[in-house]
């Protein structure tokens, strides 16, 4: 497979990872015109969850926003550990099948369907997903192109995942510097990410964004206090109660930490992105509250960045259920009612509510996370 020199132009000149899914898509449709979308679905193997990623198709006609359990599903997991496709020529035949995601396709009109693994240096990331309105389209040469067609996704995929975490890493590798300087633990940063991924997993559709948004939050949401690195030991490690003057000090790492990834993008080449905001945003804003009575700016409601909103009401919920030295964990419960009312002016109601609607997800990352008595 080959793209044609004027679509090979704009393939190149695209810098964000849906750009040139769109160029690929492009190409898709003149080798394949009865293909009509293919969709993306990634697995995280720590919670054995395939999650969607990416569609070519308006959000009233894909599935977004969804996950299931790799192993709740056989057909996949079967597939998972093999690298050849499955095709599904009139998917018809599966009528019988009351699973969410053939209804769905079903009831979005496609008749025909091939499945790839998504394999890179043999790890299984997850599958691709091609669609066709058409009965039989999966035959003969079509195969060749998409299997073609696929790797290029799974390189694009790939990469725009390990730039996710190559610059998670990069802050990541700061912050250890200053490990042991305070209360957070390692299991404090997993836990608080998943839970900013439950809450925006949740409420990204209702604010107009995609399931990358989502996972992006999630790669993020552990560094948001990369600033506290230049916060001195005397303030950090201080067992009472800080002073004005050391609290102002202590409310500068937001505004240090968004200075501190400025130096790191410099540093490893990273070119400003939709990646590189969600992580700003994150660590500068995660301490605005909606009343307009946060830090550094004091921003109110809409003008907080949703990602910081999000990040906000995970940090809270787990910083109040995990044991500290001062304080025993509080209940899920007493945190959540503290949440709730901390919603009617201060933190992001919708957010806080997506919390509350799915504690059995909550519960499950806490004995994941579990932290040691010792």
């Amino acid at each position: 497979m080959q793209f044609f020199p004027s679509q090979w132009q704009v393939f190149q000149q695209q810098t964000s990872l849906e750009g040139k899914l769109v160029a690929v898509a492009e190409q898709l449709q003149t080798l394949c015109a009865d293909v009509e979308r293919f969709s993306v679905a990634v697995y995280d193997e720590k919670t054995d969850m395939l999650k969607t990623y990416y569609s070519t198709s308006h959000a009233d006609e894909a599935i977004t926003r969804y996950q299931a359990r790799l192993n709740a599903v056989p057909s996949l997991k079967q597939l998972s550990l093999s690298s050849t496709p499955r095709v599904i020529n009139d998917l018809s035949c599966l009528s019988h099948n009351d699973t969410y995601h053939t209804q769905a396709l079903l009831n979005q009109g496609w008749r025909s369907s091939c499945t790839l693994p998504m394999r890179y240096s043999d790890s299984f990331m997850g599958f691709i997903f091609f669609n066709s309105r058409k009965p039989d389209v999966f035959v003969g040469n079509q195969l060749i192109h998409l299997e073609l067609i696929g790797q290029l996704i799974t390189m694009l995929v790939h990469d725009e995942i390990a730039q996710a975490r190559t610059l998670k890493g990069a802050v990541q590798s700061a912050l250890a510097l200053s490990c042991g300087r305070d209360e957070e633990t390692g299991q404090h940063l997993e836990r608080m990410g998943y839970y900013s991924r439950i809450i925006a997993h949740h409420i990204a559709g209702a604010f107009g964004f995609d399931d990358h948004f989502v996972e992006q939050v999630f790669q993020f949401a552990p560094v948001h206090d990369l600033g506290k690195i230049a916060i001195p030991d005397s303030i950090l490690l201080k067992p009472g109660k800080l002073t004005e003057d050391e609290y102002r000090e202590m409310q500068t790492h937001t505004v240090k930490g968004a200075q501190m990834l400025e130096d790191v993008f410099e540093h490893h080449g990273i070119q400003e992105g939709e990646s590189s905001r969600i992580l700003r945003h994150i660590v500068l804003y995660h301490h605005e509250m909606c009343d307009g009575s946060g830090y550094p700016y004091g921003l109110t409601k809409d003008d907080i960045p949703l990602e910081a909103r999000i990040v906000a009401v995970a940090d809270i919920f787990d910083a109040l259920t995990s044991r500290r030295p001062y304080k025993e964990p509080w209940s899920n419960e007493k945190a959540l009612a503290t949440l709730q009312e901390m919603a009617e002016k201060r933190l992001c109601p919708e957010c806080v509510q997506a919390l509350a609607d799915n504690m059995d997800e909550v519960r499950m990352i806490q004995q994941m996370y579990e932290e040691s008595l010792f």
